[in-house]
């Protein structure tokens, strides 16, 4: 009798643990079917545009601080020719005819040379070389106080180059220059936002001065500076303004070095204005702008836009200071972005 009492004991603890995970069985799967688990889904994420060079890096994009939507896109690449004219050739047809103001298309200037090459490196590729003589080069066949080697986008471009009133764009490059070169305390620009202003009278500024420059000078005191420098052009009564700085930084930090250069711009009397400059080799920023309510309008009109200009315009007035030898400024993988914010 007590063996039959002990089977019976032991069936029931055997029941009641089966019973038991029974429960525990349909408890994880009412759970799992009301959606109850503790992960959250991930939710879908943003597409961050890839740099020039498409590797996709873009930790410290400043595209990723605010999503912006890209309508079109122009592309400037460089090819590693050795003809002067299909460089030339290939930068109109992106640019525009006319976009291009090199010492040797103009009269009068040095014309026995060309001054922007192609060449290769292991860095970016194939990039351009925009050169500079210090005796022989003048400002669009002008023999003036200054000189210019530059591309730019004009009232002969495209519109999806050209920035008008409201419009947010992105111009993304590659840049290089020698710790070598010479500066004065005057100017050497490399970039530029230039107004076209279709009027006389300084309404809103005028198109003398640019919005934005991207410039390095020889300071007495501090050596070489790299500048970043912001104009709201002349009062209306024609009175000139000051530039006011929006970044002053060692030259040395960029000198010898490939680094990407990254601008975002709403061009509006509120407008905003980034820049970030990237070295290549070790993902260093030198420089990080982020305005907001800033002045980048200098329009009257409908017709009226801002555009970009690269390459090298700098003052002959202190010429003692400027070495003989040939200047080589080099550019790569141009990009221009119009988009939405």
């Amino acid at each position: 009798m007590s063996t039959n009492n002990n089977s019976e004991n032991i069936l029931h603890e055997t029941l009641k643990v089966l019973l038991y995970f029974f429960l525990i069985a349909l408890v994880i799967t009412a759970i799992s079917a009301c959606g109850g688990s503790t992960q959250s889904p991930t939710p879908p994420e943003a597409v961050s545009l890839p740099d020039s060079q498409g590797d996709g890096d873009t930790n410290e994009d400043p595209a990723e601080q605010e999503v912006f939507t890209v309508t079109s896109e122009v592309m400037l690449v460089a090819t590693g020719t050795d003809s002067a004219s299909e460089t030339y050739a290939s930068i109109e047809r992106v640019f525009g005819e006319g976009s291009i103001e090199a010492p040797d298309l103009f009269e009068g200037d040095h014309t026995d040379t060309a001054h922007i090459l192609e060449e290769t490196d292991s860095t970016v590729g194939p990039h351009f070389v925009f050169l500079a003589h210090r005796d022989e080069d003048f400002n669009k066949g002008v023999q003036s106080d200054r000189q210019r080697n530059e591309i730019k986008t004009y009232d002969k471009s495209e519109n999806e180059v050209l920035g008008f009133e409201g419009e947010t764009m992105q111009f993304e490059w590659y840049f290089h220059i020698s710790s070598e070169m010479s500066l004065t305390s005057k100017f050497s620009h490399f970039f530029q936002l230039k107004a076209r202003n279709d009027t006389e009278d300084n309404t809103n500024g005028n198109d003398d001065q640019p919005v934005i420059t991207l410039s390095a000078v020889e300071k007495d005191s501090s050596g070489k500076e790299l500048q970043v420098r912001h104009s709201v052009g002349f009062n209306a009564d024609g009175s000139s303004t000051s530039d006011v700085y929006l970044i002053r930084t060692n030259f040395n930090d960029i000198a010898d070095e490939w680094v990407k250069v990254f601008v975002q711009a709403t061009f509006s009397e509120e407008g905003s204005f980034v820049m970030q400059i990237t070295r290549l080799r070790d993902s260093a920023i030198i420089v990080d702008i982020n305005e907001t309510n800033i002045d980048m309008w200098r329009g009257v009109s409908s017709d009226d836009f801002v555009r970009p200009k690269w390459g090298i315009y700098r003052s002959t007035a202190e010429i003692d200071k400027l070495r003989q030898q040939e200047e080589r400024v080099k550019f790569a993988n141009f990009a221009i972005r119009k988009g939405t914010l």
